[in-house]
């Protein structure tokens, strides 16, 4: 069923509630991309899809030097893909001499069709793409189909936002349970969501939820936060121009993120920030964060840390525990990340730490991912896979399986270190254990070599499990590879 046939049962609510939902002018706060013309092939005929554009930044070594800034296109689109679908994309006006779409390892076969038009087949609703002109990653393209959703939540507890542009402000909700948002594919929801105490609540549909009216500047906040939300579900939809972390996701146990999108230009644009959460899933999500996809965090307030790291006026010693002051719980743990595809125009893609505050990390897996671009290479913040090993935390049982990292432009493709960067006092980490490499592809002539380090002989790296890591097809089988550095501070190597 499609949206517009209920959504006179929810037209005066969403209009009550959110006012501004319109159509025309209104679209300019998502302007039309014009270098690009997206068709997809159904029902017997070519039918064009509206190309939106993005804010993106180009990797700056200095952030005092500020951004280099592009515009790149996105287009999004339903289809019942009962069998592969036909794509035409024509880059408007320029004549090329080589296309890429990305993943590689997708298989997709672009043919040319004309100086500027190519063709080819996405084979399933998965396949979210980079569409990528004479090596132009700046100004690329990125395709976004998905299945029809043909389940439409209903009721008193759902908030429904229709096609048109709705300038929602800031959500707040609190103190409820089972409350829905739903965003048809035509919507596209302005503002930000701040939530707490709010459990099983869902955010999910087919539309686009930006930030680009937000504050970008001093005391700019997350795009969407919540603190003590569980089993929380975000769906499907598209997150656009956050003016901060993306996602921050504090004390929240039971997390689950499927099939979502993200385009992000600003430092600190962090895809999804988990602080203190427990059983966290997040899968098949397509993401291009100029900071770290995703990244696992943890800080402190229980009582007797509060206690200890509070000054005579009342105020905190250590900063962070306005954070997480508060929360019932503190375990880092049960994490999986798997069928991703992850784009970082400077930082991490995966990363544990470095913020712990004396916690422990156990039971993360990242697997099934793919990894598109990276390029921090400095010393304290490289990697595509990292583990930060910092701030009085403990980690392990970390587990890296099943990543393809397709020529990334500098960065490391693993890093797994001690250091004290965001660290309260300084404190480097007390260490790590039992880490597993297994199916590691890393292909590509620009990446700079690994490197697993512990610090000394109290602070180490124990157990260390690598089996098939390659670098363009060679398999690394010792700790003498110039592909990857291990010190003397890592203990118990395997090699499988």
């Amino acid at each position: 069923m499609r949206l517009e046939s209920i959504l006179c049962g929810f037209g005066l609510v969403v209009s009550l509630l959110f006012p501004g939902v319109g159509r025309g002018a209104e679209w300019d706060v998502l302007p039309e991309n014009t270098d690009y013309r997206v068709e997809i092939f159904r029902d017997g005929v070519w039918s064009r899809v509206a190309v939106r554009s993005a804010r993106v930044s180009d990797y700056a070594g200095n952030p005092d030097a500020g951004y280099t800034q592009y515009t790149m296109g996105f287009a999004m689109f339903t289809a019942s893909f009962t069998e592969p679908l036909p794509v035409r994309v024509t880059r408007c006006g320029r004549a090329f001499s080589r296309v890429e779409i990305r993943p590689g390892s997708y298989g997709i076969v672009p043919r040319r069709v004309s100086s500027d038009t190519i063709e080819f087949l996405l084979p399933d609703a998965s396949k979210k793409v980079s569409v990528e002109f004479d090596g132009d990653r700046m100004e690329n393209l990125f395709l976004f189909p998905d299945l029809p959703d043909t389940v439409i939540p209903m009721g008193a507890n759902v908030t429904f936002f229709g096609p048109g542009v709705h300038h929602a402000g800031v959500i707040r909700i609190a103190n409820e349970r089972g409350r829905t948002l739903y965003l048809d594919e035509d919507a596209v929801v302005l503002g930000r969501i701040e939530a707490e105490n709010a459990a099983d609540l869902t955010i999910r549909g087919r539309g686009i939820f930006c930030s680009s009216q937000e504050n970008h500047g001093e005391g700019r906040r997350p795009q969407m936060e919540f603190r003590n939300c569980d089993n929380l579900k975000i769906e499907g939809i598209l997150l656009r121009d956050t003016p901060n972390w993306t996602l921050k996701i504090v004390g929240c146990t039971g997390v689950h993120i499927d099939n979502i999108k993200q385009i992000g230009w600003i430092m600190n644009s962090d895809g999804m920030d988990f602080l203190c959460c427990r059983r966290v899933l997040v899968e098949n999500t397509f993401q291009r964060n100029y900071d770290d996809n995703v990244t696992i965090k943890a800080f402190n307030a229980r009582p007797e840390y509060i206690a200890a790291h509070t000054n005579p006026d009342g105020t905190y010693a250590d900063g962070g525990i306005w954070m997480v002051a508060g929360l019932r719980e503190f375990d880092v743990c049960d994490y999986e990340i798997r069928n991703c595809v992850f784009w970082a125009d400077k930082a991490h893609n995966m990363l544990v730490g470095p913020e712990a505050r004396g916690n422990s990390f156990r039971d993360i897996r990242f697997c099934r991912n793919i990894v598109l671009e990276n390029r921090q290479d400095d010393g304290i913040y490289p990697g595509a896979m990292a583990v930060m090993v910092a701030d009085d935390g403990e980690f392990e049982n970390i587990t890296f399986e099943d990543i393809r990292i397709e020529e990334i432009r500098g960065g490391k493709p693993l890093c797994i270190h001690f250091t004290n960067v965001w660290a309260f006092e300084n404190l480097y980490g007390r260490g790590a254990r039992n880490i597993t490499l297994r199916n590691i592809s890393c292909v590509g002539t620009q990446a700079t070599p690994s490197w697993i380090r512990g610090r000394n002989a109290r602070q180490t790296i124990d157990g260390v499990k690598i089996s098939n890591f390659t670098v363009n097809g060679r398999r690394i089988a010792d700790g003498a590879d110039p592909a990857l550095e291990i010190n003397e501070y890592v203990r118990n190597v395997t090699f499988e």
